[in-house]
């Protein structure tokens, strides 16, 4: 995967190993985290940009470290919205930020993952390019707006698609199990475990709706 000096936003699920933490912190042109991530990246020793939140999960340590080095720290207390979506907005509005990959976006909570997936098909469209890292899969988002993914994997990769929660004219170039023009929903039906087989030809395209495409680490990463 190549991102140029993407922003870095760390959140507090499930995050990756540390080598991928530090290899995205190390690329990032600037990094975000939630309160209740921010722990994470002082023990880390991974310096932030931004801290946001409704501070309900900053510990007195974290917050004492970061102030100490200039970190911002943001209290937005709006209940009505996650700190997921605070962090989006923040960027959206703030850093005018184009390119960004998200770490631990999922995990622990199940009402979490699914909420942070909804704040993601609502903000997916602010961003020229959005990826969500965890340690074994990264994770596109195509929309109404970005239509096609072409993937960058060998023959062979695992890749699967879910739509969120309608995805319209869904087809599939070079995948093992061919899709054409297919109307997708959530509870209905899915494309778990795909299958590149035409590395030169696969890609994923829809005429509208979301659909999340999920596929294997390249062996670099």
């Amino acid at each position: 995967m190549s991102i140029n000096t993407p922003v870095l936003l760390l959140l507090d699920g499930e995050v990756p190993r540390e080598s991928l933490l530090r290899k995205f912190a190390t690329n990032a042109s600037f990094i975000i985290a939630t309160d209740g991530a921010a722990q994470i990246a002082r023990k880390l020793s991974i310096e932030l940009d931004v801290i946001i939140g409704d501070m309900d999960s900053l510990d007195e340590v974290s917050f004492e470290y970061f102030s100490k080095i200039k970190t911002s720290i943001i209290s937005n207390p709006d209940q009505y919205s996650n700190d997921f979506e605070k962090a989006l907005r923040y960027l959206i509005a703030e850093r005018k930020t184009h390119s960004l990959v998200i770490l631990g976006m999922h995990g622990k909570r199940t009402d979490h993952t699914l909420t942070n997936l909804s704040v993601l098909v609502r903000l997916r469209d602010c961003f020229e390019s959005l990826v969500v890292i965890d340690d074994f899969q990264e994770h596109h988002l195509l929309t109404a707006t970005y239509l096609s993914y072409i993937p960058t994997l060998p023959n062979h990769s695992q890749i699967s698609l879910t739509p969120l929660p309608i995805a319209e004219g869904v087809t599939t170039h070079g995948l093992f199990y061919p899709i054409t023009n297919r109307r997708m929903e959530f509870g209905i039906d899915e494309g778990l475990s795909n299958i590149i087989t035409s590395h030169d030809e696969a890609l994923i395209t829809i005429s509208g709706g979301a659909l999340l495409i999920s596929v294997a680490h390249s062996s670099d990463e």
